[in-house]
């Protein structure tokens, strides 16, 4: 994967001889400077990606707009400086301000003036290097996580790729802890929408009252407030909402009309705010059961299950389990400064043995406890030890009264899916409010005892 961005090259757009030579004789010892009469010529030139282009206004600002708008669609990356002559820029849109570098009355250029915004312009342009850096370092990152050679892998890879290559909507299911969102996030980066924004919305966190102030925004004329929602965040970039299933049915409606007409109004807005984004789903279970049971929306299920994409459990991918393992050490060690170990052929059988609950969270879990745990340079079998989250409810056996049972179910889950009580919630049919009761009434004897123990 290669950096794009050019750090040492702008445009000039215009037909002044004088301002262009003035530009040239600042710019010549940190930017390669091309000038061009017409907008045509600009943007068949596009493709060597200035960082910079300035635009001298000559006429209306009203005739530049789609020339913008253009340039903008291709790289919102590039910085646009508009030239004003003789004040025939004025009443600048909020929308064209947010995406302006700046701009400048062609008088207030001097010399001294153009070498300062050229400063700055390079200081922009080496923090922009240094991001797309951070984004190539993540995206590898990313990468070495999808390690695999199963076959039933082999078929999400292939899923994943397709996906990226249009801006078909995809829906991804599987269990917990099996990478969702990593693929989620994949298809995005691999995409042509990958410049653009990518909004992560965990809807299982979101407080019933919140749910149409997070998707579309609010503002307030009065006080001058305005926060935008997710789906205008995410404009020409990817949407990706973990837990679908928990959107609620009345809801449902009002997301379905925002993304088949494209556009919405803030709460308490007047402005119809377009919207083009690629939209991501996933849930842990099964999404065709809640539209069945009359729970989620028939337009809106096969609206969202344009290409789906099941990721098997981690029990069913073989000696990916052992791949994937060696992945773990590997990087336990290099972010430890650890040595490095290998896995005894009993500890290996060990895995392959074991059905993860937990999926690659489980494992990796157990992997670097096991890192710690071994003496030597080789982890053996007793060195691999799985949490309570993994294990058996044996505490069936025990004699306790059903409040105790009840209580060891709930944490039981509660560590399964790493405390996140709406999944607990829907996976057992109770009410959130029963686990927070439970957990308070628990923390509240806890805090009992610890106080009755401090007398002593």
């Amino acid at each position: 994967m290669s950096i794009n961005v050019a750090l040492s090259r702008i445009f000039l757009v215009s037909t002044d001889s004088n301002f262009s030579q003035r530009l040239a004789t600042v710019s010549s010892s940190k930017f390669e400077l091309s000038t061009f009469e017409n907008w045509d010529s600009t943007f068949h030139n596009i493709h060597r990606r200035p960082s910079a282009i300035f635009l001298d206004i000559e006429n209306e600002l009203a005739e530049a707009i789609p020339f913008i708008d253009k340039i903008l669609d291709f790289d919102t990356t590039i910085s646009i400086i508009l030239i004003s002559k003789n004040n025939n820029i004025t009443n600048l849109d909020n929308s064209l301000k947010s995406n302006l570098y700046n701009c400048f009355q062609k008088e207030e250029l001097t010399e001294h003036r153009l070498h300062f915004v050229l400063k700055n312009l390079s200081r922009s342009n080496h923090l922009q290097n240094q991001l797309e850096r951070v984004n190539v370092k993540m995206h590898h990152d990313i990468i070495k996580n999808i390690v695999y050679s199963c076959t039933k892998m082999q078929r999400v890879a292939q899923l994943i790729d397709k996906a990226s290559s249009t801006n078909i909507t995809s829906y991804i299911s599987g269990e917990q802890g099996t990478g969702k969102g990593i693929a989620a996030y994949l298809i995005h980066h691999l995409s042509s929408r990958k410049p653009f924004p990518y909004i992560y919305l965990k809807l299982s966190r979101i407080e019933m009252v919140d749910w149409e102030k997070e998707f579309f925004g609010f503002e307030n004329q009065q006080n001058q407030i305005l926060q935008k929602g997710k789906l205008e965040l995410a404009n020409k970039g990817t949407l990706y909402l973990e837990d679908i299933h928990l959107m609620p049915l009345a809801f449902q409606a009002k997301f379905l009309k925002a993304i088949k007409v494209g556009h919405f109004q803030r709460i308490n807005g007047t402005e119809k705010i377009p919207i083009d984004i690629r939209l991501i789903t996933s849930t842990p279970g099964n999404l065709l059961e809640k539209m069945e049971a009359g729970h989620f929306l028939e337009s809106l299920y096969y609206r969202l299950m344009g290409l789906p994409i099941n990721i098997p459990p981690l029990k069913d991918r073989g000696n990916d389990i052992i791949l994937l393992a060696n992945i773990f050490m590997s990087q336990f060690s290099e972010k430890n400064n650890f040595p490095k170990k290998i896995l005894s052929k009993e500890a290996k059988q060990k895995l392959l043995s074991y059905s993860f609950p937990g999926n690659i969270r489980e494992l990796k879990a157990a992997i670097e406890r096991a890192m710690v745990l071994a003496d030597d340079n080789l982890i053996l079998e007793d060195d691999i030890e799985f949490g309570e989250v993994s294990g058996s409810i044996s505490f069936l056996e025990q004699e306790m009264t059903f409040e105790e049972y009840k209580s060891k179910i709930i944490h039981h889950f509660l560590n399964r899916y790493s405390h996140d009580i709406q999944v607990v919630s829907t996976k057992l049919d109770i009410g959130k409010s029963t686990i927070y009761r439970m957990l308070k009434s628990e923390k509240e004897k806890s805090s009992k005892k610890m106080n009755w123990f401090n007398m002593f």
